[in-house]
């Protein structure tokens, strides 16, 4: 718990007093690979901060998963959407490894934030957060090739490749996994 403190700490300018106080909701839990965090269908009423592991978000289309994001160390995750506006969710959240999570619920975090105003502060920067990087994310969709989004993506955190099968990484990128083998080979040294 201290590197994730540390973490948040440090992402939300936090005293270690405040970042211990932001914590003392979270549940520490163990999932293993292929464990669902969030059902698709049902109400996300929790967040997650991983400590250690990597989890993948999936819409579900004709049988076919669509890969919305991964989170992995250090990440919060959540079907913020589903959380936000208390509907059910059309993304399930499952793990790609075995996973640490610190979880808090709705009903705690929303205690927090009434009995200590910086908790506030913090759901503001988050909010701000997750809109740059769904700004970020949407506009290389829209604008950057698959080589260039690849690339992105390896620059960003180059451990996924190893850690994500190539299907799963084409999915995300919305390119076809044949695709992301040429790229490897024509690219990536």
């Amino acid at each position: 718990m201290d590197k994730v403190r540390e973490h948040i700490a440090s992402l939300f300018k936090l005293s270690e007093g405040q970042a211990s106080i932001f914590l003392s909701e979270f549940t520490r839990k163990e999932f293993k690979k292929n464990d669902i965090f969030m059902e698709s269908g049902k109400i996300c009423n929790k967040i997650g901060l991983i400590e250690r592991g990597l989890m993948k978000c999936v819409f579900n289309k004709n049988g076919d998963e669509i890969i919305f994001e991964f989170a992995f160390e250090n990440n919060f995750i959540s079907d913020y959407y589903s959380f936000l506006t208390n509907t059910p969710s059309a993304k399930e959240i499952r793990c790609i490894e075995d996973t640490t999570v610190y979880v808090i619920t709705r009903e705690s975090l929303e205690r927090l934030g009434r009995d200590h105003p910086f908790i506030e502060s913090m759901s503001g920067q988050m909010n701000q957060m997750l809109f740059l990087k769904m700004h970020d994310r949407l506009k290389s969709s829209l604008l950057d090739s698959a080589v260039e989004r690849y690339i992105k993506l390896i620059s960003e955190r180059s451990d996924l490749v190893q850690r994500i099968p190539q299907y799963l990484i084409a999915s995300y990128l919305n390119i076809k996994p044949e695709t992301v083998s040429r790229i490897r080979k024509k690219y990536i040294i």
